[in-house]
């Protein structure tokens, strides 16, 4: 399974500059900076802290295949799996959404009616140049463009780099609640490619999100199309699909098809479909159900499933082809029978 790309240099690039504009945000411009959502809107939240999601490298981009297999009694390997893929994924997110948010912290270049703009700016040192628009279409309904080019060329060459719309959460007075809301944004990689300075990512991704209050169900949809497994270089698509409610758990799905089998991938053979489905109680505790279908693996679909403990020691597990891999009991499960993903 790949990890979707990471958003971290192009932020570093465009959010340098930052530092140079200097002063206060104008009190005016309130409206539209609360019109933008934060990481904490679109954010995916597992049970645990950040030493479990170990798989991830560095540059935070995770590889599902040096995730080590679990025994008995340690940490369980799809729990870990869970965290790794959720972090990787939130890892893109703060990054692009803590951009659109410190670039709204200073004063905006113009301000019009229902329109606010930050640039067109361009650092000394950069070949490219940026600019944010965010235009308000109802009292709490926004919709927001970042787009870039190279510092050469005219406005008439800016590319999207990302666009979407928020529909801000309000207080019982009428306030906007940070961190709260509904909508939607995509990213644009491949737009980001024609700029004289870009990363390695590639594709577009499209994230709905709501998170209506504090005890709310909270709903976030990934849609990767056309992106890069790191580790093996093949181009796919791949889904997520996450909920959670605050006190009563949570329900993460993944989806992807791509040539897995035979490892390492990517030799050119017909390509799997790969499906993770977890669910997790508040405590922590939970259950992850895995299978691969179709290419290779013709009529015989490979499953696995696994449960944990509120400390997260793999209490139980099976794989179809292989029950000597297998230990424990099932009714150790807080979750029972498997569900697969319908991603």
């Amino acid at each position: 399974m790949t990890s979707p790309p990471s958003m971290s240099r192009f932020a570093i690039a465009i959010l340098t500059p930052l530092v140079l504009l200097g002063a206060c945000a104008k009190p005016e411009a309130d409206d539209f900076r609360d019109g933008v959502p934060t990481r904490e809107a679109a954010e995916l939240k597992v049970p645990g802290d950040g030493a479990q999601a170990s798989a991830l490298t560095a540059d935070g981009h995770g590889d599902v295949g040096v995730v080590k297999g679990a025994l008995l009694g340690q940490t369980a390997e799809f729990y870990v799996l869970t965290r790794t893929v959720t972090a990787v994924v939130n890892t893109g997110t703060v990054a692009i959404l803590g951009l659109v948010k410190t670039i709204t912290t200073f004063p905006p270049t113009s301000l019009k009616g229902d329109v606010a703009v930050w640039g067109p700016y361009t650092e000394p040192l950069s070949p490219n140049t940026w600019r944010l628009t965010v235009t308000r279409l109802a009292p709490q309904k926004f919709q927001y463009e970042l787009v870039a080019r190279s510092k050469l060329k005219t406005d008439a060459d800016f590319v999207t780099i990302l666009s979407g719309t928020h529909t801000r959460a309000v207080d019982a007075a009428g306030f906007p609640r940070e961190g709260f809301g509904a909508g939607n944004f995509t990213l644009d990689w491949d737009a980001a490619q024609t700029l004289p300075e870009h990363d390695k990512n590639v594709g577009k991704a499209t994230f709905t999100y709501a998170r209506p209050g504090l005890i709310d169900k909270v709903t976030i949809d990934v849609d990767f199309k056309g992106v890069k497994d790191d580790k093996t270089g093949e181009i796919h698509d791949a889904v997520y699909k996450y909920a959670s409610t605050p006190g009563a758990g949570g329900d993460f799905q993944y989806a992807s098809t791509q040539d897995f089998s035979p490892e390492p991938g990517n030799t050119g053979t017909a390509k799997e479909t790969l499906t993770i489905h977890s669910r997790w109680m508040e405590t922590g505790a939970g259950r992850a159900d895995v299978r691969m279908t179709g290419g290779d693996l013709a009529a015989t679909p490979i499953t696995t499933n696994e449960c944990w403990s509120l400390s997260f020691a793999s209490t139980w597990k099976t794989v179809n082809i292989a029950p000597l891999l297998g230990w424990g009991d099932e009714s150790s499960c807080v979750f029972s029978p498997a569900e697969y993903s319908t991603l």
